[in-house]
């Protein structure tokens, strides 16, 4: 009777050992799949993936790779893509001349110098705006500290803070074309614009 005692005994702690161990691998699995999910996601902006060139011309506007301006995510030999902002790019008609232009995110591959290339559609003609190049009323030819980005379509825009390029009531920047509105989060940012001849920096707030 002891010796049967002892049978069910070891069996009932062999069975409560194999759950144990089964419920162990559940939370370990768990785990990994968090781990890579947060992983994933917390690394994005740096994840070699993301800056790959098949990854970023799968992305970009058919017309423009098309146009054979960009080689290897290089512009004209001197600037590379880079997929630093969400989105990757912008589209809209920014000079106003019935066409879709593109912005994208670029670096010059010398100095490392942040910017955006401003390619016209049709024509495709490159603005290079800071990576290491001034443009007008800029704050800096390096556009790192920029992490916000999107489209302006408002007519009517504040006035800037110590700047001469307002050209209504008040100071208010009055466009007639989209804008690229780019700021820096918690301390703000301004407005690229086309003022008929070339691209212009709008400071708007500090």
């Amino acid at each position: 009777m002891k010796k049967v005692n002892t049978f069910i005994l070891l069996i009932i702690i062999i069975l409560f050992s194999c759950k144990e161990n089964k419920s162990t691998n559940k939370v370990e699995n768990l785990t990994n799949i968090d781990n890579k999910t947060d992983t994933i996601i917390m690394t994005k902006n740096s994840d070699s993936r993301i800056n790959s060139e098949s990854y970023i011309t799968e992305r970009l506007p058919e017309w423009l790779l098309k146009s054979n301006l960009i080689k290897g995510l290089t512009i004209n030999n001197t600037y590379k893509i880079e997929n630093r902002l969400n989105p990757l790019y912008l589209v809209e008609d920014f000079n106003g001349d019935g066409n879709l232009d593109v912005v994208i995110p670029i670096f010059e591959k010398s100095t490392n110098k942040k910017g955006f290339a401003i390619i016209h559609g049709k024509t495709f003609e490159v603005f290079v705006l800071g990576a290491g190049k001034l443009f007008k009323n800029a704050l800096g030819d390096d556009q790192d500290y920029i992490d916000i980005w999107s489209i302006n379509r408002e007519r009517e825009n504040e006035p800037g803070i110590e700047e001469e390029t307002g050209n209504g009531k008040d100071g208010i920047l009055i466009l007639e074309n989209p804008s690229i509105g780019i700021a820096k989060s918690e301390l703000g940012g301004g407005l690229i614009y086309w003022n008929g001849n070339e691209y212009a920096y709008f400071h708007q707030t500090c």
